[in-house]
């Protein structure tokens, strides 16, 4: 049995899903009121003798039963709710609320509107609902955040969560879902799913795009799609993709800010093939956001992106897109399930205020949020009188919304947690949070005239109420990221040009990722170029290059480099010395093209090179990518190479990423890749029926041309050193076609295993914005 407490919904909504329900159970089709002064009446049926029976919704989930008798007793204007039945003197009045009922309940509502109320039947509570709701699984599919809270959709949806990332991603959507106001953009975007099996959701910050995505995401799951939240690379997909299994990929801002490195590590050309992939499996689909501003960037500066005209899954989110009912419901919903007191809400009531804020120049979702947050509210310390000029400040100034919260009512420590997440990226892991913490202070002598501890178990506390999210990585590593995006563009634009600042906080950092995102920074114009300069230098200077910090060294050798370019005075011993121990002693890193990129500037007369091991470890830690595998063929000239077991090393890489490729290159052919021939053949059975048979075959040498345009198109982008011998014999032959062909056929014959579901859901029946507010 269905168990809902119908609390996702807020009254307008119950109201309509009432109507639904009743008309079903009374098998009549009463007629639905539009919200606003109602009179009494949500839903109405007129008999062909000119009576009528009444339906009347009471949505008090807050306050209980005592708080519903209360408000139906309470005069408004000299009437109650029982004074409003006795003038519409209606032959039946049928009474619904959200709260469960006991007998005794019925009993004192059938007594308070006697003698309209004939029986108990026509008094609905929750559980009666839910026993409606059983028996007409259609309405529940119709009214969409109804059925999103229900217990077997939320089990589906964490059961098709891949990793525990996923299933939290899954639960904070769910917990959300009930501010959701769906648009004319939710039906939109799943058709254009439907269409390719992608989507680019692009849009300015805080427009919706996120939550957009979230929910197009939930309406697949529904549907057992597995799913899978992309953080970091779109590798991540690619190890636990299956063919012929029905799974959904997301990827939230997947160029980020830091679109620069994503494109330069090629991580646009992984993405375009993981889209191949997706187009081509009817069993898949993709979802991807991006800052509008960023998308066009990474457009302008990938050849990649360019050539595969990727624009064409773009899916625009405009504030104009969304219409002034469209944003009343959006305001409504976070209105109704806050926790603002009555005298709060009755400032955006007075004189319609609400339209001010639906009609304003930067309305958007995300703002909306921050200024119906109580504990926001609560930190700034706004009484009731002053919420209306705390709304329409934070709506005049949305870069301050995070001002008086973080300068006035926080302390140095806790914006020290703030800053060091932004730095790094807007997320960080707590240990290197808690080192970087403690070091920071250390560094910069930091105390406080208060008696409460500032330790970072206590104040890392305080920032996860209201800056960060505190979250469970797949490796069981705790992580926090930021609360709202919105916080790092405050911060970055609050301590850009704070060199100071900035250069203890990247000192104390001292990661890969957080000078991956200095550099970031400084090619988006958020910090001023002669600061970045002068971060950068200053990092050289503190640098200790007997650290076993490698790839942070790595990064800052690599990022000195073209300021080295430019200036004569900055002691090039430090990184001849560093890359000599690495040259002497061996170490583990990942910045492979980083680290060739500093050697290859370098005069390597300046090293004293007597062995090559250091090149056989690099092979051993690299990944079989192309840009690696190509970094690490360059080794050969730059290091004049000859010695025959590192060439062979190199070899070996170079042909088992060959034959990786390739084997990725035919599990992708699908049956429009290939032709197939059939075979009709029948015997008798009893001497008597003669049975038809059908055996379908891939037409004869089809397989073999897409192994050898494989194996063409896995190598044309490799630069291959005249030292490298690809075993084209072999890694063609290493290819499973019977497997490959057997998938083939029954792909074939099982070509509409996958029915689109195009129904809609229900995304407004309200026309009239005062008619949603009224009260």
């Amino acid at each position: 049995m269905t168990d809902y407490d119908f609390s996702t919904l807020n009254d307008k909504e119950f109201e309509n899903l009432s109507i639904d329900l009743i008309s079903k159970d009374k098998n009549k089709r009463f007629e639905r009121f539009k919200a606003g002064k109602d009179g009494g009446i949500d839903g109405r049926f007129y008999h062909d003798n000119g009576t009528q029976e009444i339906i009347q919704c009471k949505h008090y989930l807050k306050t209980g039963f005592s708080g519903l008798i209360t408000s139906l007793n309470k005069k408004n204007n000299g009437i109650n709710e029982i004074d409003k039945v006795k003038k519409l003197n209606s032959t039946k009045y049928i009474f619904v609320t959200s709260l469960p009922l006991s007998a005794e309940n019925k009993k004192a509502i059938k007594e308070l509107f006697a003698p309209y109320i004939k029986n108990d039947s026509d008094i609905y509570g929750q559980e009666d609902l839910n026993q409606i709701l059983g028996s007409y699984p259609d309405i529940e599919k119709r009214h969409y955040k109804l059925w999103l809270s229900s217990t077997v959709v939320l089990d589906r949806i964490i059961n098709n969560a891949i990793e525990s990332r996923s299933e939290f991603l899954l639960e904070d959507i769910k917990e959300k879902s009930k501010y959701y106001a769906i648009t004319e953009n939710h039906n939109k975007a799943i058709d254009k799913l439907e269409e390719s099996h992608i989507i680019i959701i692009a849009g300015e910050p805080g427009i919706g795009k996120t939550t957009l995505a979230e929910h197009l995401a939930l309406w697949y799951i529904e549907k057992d799609f597995k799913f899978y939240n992309i953080e970091n690379s779109i590798n991540e997909a690619e190890s636990i993709y299956k063919r012929d299994e029905k799974q959904i990929f997301y990827y939230d801002d997947f160029l980020g800010t830091n679109y620069l490195n994503a494109i330069e590590d090629k991580k646009d050309s992984h993405i375009v093939k993981f889209m191949d992939r997706i187009k081509k499996d009817k069993t898949k689909r993709f979802i991807l956001t991006s800052r509008t501003n960023i998308f066009n960037q990474g457009l302008a500066l990938s050849d990649t992106f360019k050539s595969k005209n990727i624009e064409n899954e773009e899916f625009i989110i405009k504030i104009e897109s969304l219409k002034d009912i469209d944003k009343a419901l959006i305001l409504y919903n976070h209105i109704w399930h806050s926790s603002l007191d009555e005298e709060f809400i009755d400032q955006i009531y007075i004189d319609k205020r609400y339209k001010q804020i639906i009609k304003h120049k930067n309305f958007n979702p995300r703002l909306i949020a921050f200024i119906t947050d109580i504990q926001k509210i609560q930190k700034e310390q706004i009484i009731a009188k002053d919420y209306w000029n705390y709304i329409v400040d934070k709506l005049d100034n949305p870069q301050d919304v995070w001002k008086n919260t973080f300068d006035t009512q926080s302390d140095d420590f806790t914006r020290i947690l703030v800053m060091m997440t932004v730095f790094n990226g807007n997320k960080i892991e707590e240990n290197k949070l808690r080192d970087s913490y403690n070091k920071y202070i250390e560094l910069t002598r930091l105390t406080s005239n208060s008696h409460a501890s500032k330790d970072f178990d206590s104040i890392i506390k305080e920032v996860v109420k209201y800056f960060l999210n505190r979250n469970t990585t797949y490796h069981k590593k705790i992580e926090y990221s930021l609360f709202n995006p919105s916080i790092a563009d405050f911060v970055l634009n609050k301590y850009k040009n704070n060199s100071v600042k900035l250069k203890h906080m990247y000192l104390v950092l001292a990661s890969a990722k957080s000078l991956k995102e200095l550099r970031s920074l400084n090619f988006l114009n958020r910090i001023d170029k002669s600061t970045y300069e002068e971060i950068i230098l200053f990092l050289y200077q503190k640098l200790d290059v007997e650290t076993e910090n490698i790839d942070y060294t790595i990064m800052l050798l690599y990022m000195e480099k073209f300021i080295n370019i430019k200036r004569d005075d900055i002691d090039v011993l430090k990184r001849n010395t560093f890359i000599q121990n690495i040259i002497n002693e061996p170490k583990d890193f990942t910045l492979i093209d980083e680290f060739i990129s500093i050697v290859s500037f370098m005069d390597l007369d300046e090293l004293e090179i007597n062995s090559h091991d250091f090149i056989l470890k690099i092979i051993e830690n690299a990944s079989l990518e192309e840009d690696v595998v190509n970094s690490i063929m360059k080794l050969i000239d730059i290091f004049y190479i000859t010695d025959a077991d590192i060439i062979k090393k190199i070899n070996e890489l170079v042909n088992e990423y060959v034959g990786q490729e390739l084997d990725g290159y035919m599990s992708d052919i699908g049956i429009s890749d290939v032709d197939f021939d059939e075979h009709i053949g029948g015997e008798i059975e009893d001497g008597e029926y003669y049975m038809e048979t059908k055996e379908y075959y891939v037409k004869d040498g089809c397989i073999e041309d897409c192994i050898d345009n494989g194996f063409d198109e896995v190598i044309k982008n490799l630069n291959l050193d005249k030292k490298i011998v690809i075993d084209r014999d072999g890694v063609i032959n290493s290819i499973d076609r019977d497997k490959i062909t057997e998938r083939l056929v029954e792909s074939y014959i099982n070509t509409n295993d996958y029915e689109p579901d195009h129904r809609e859901v229900v995304h407004n029946v309200i026309d009239s914005i005062d008619e949603l507010f009224q009260r």
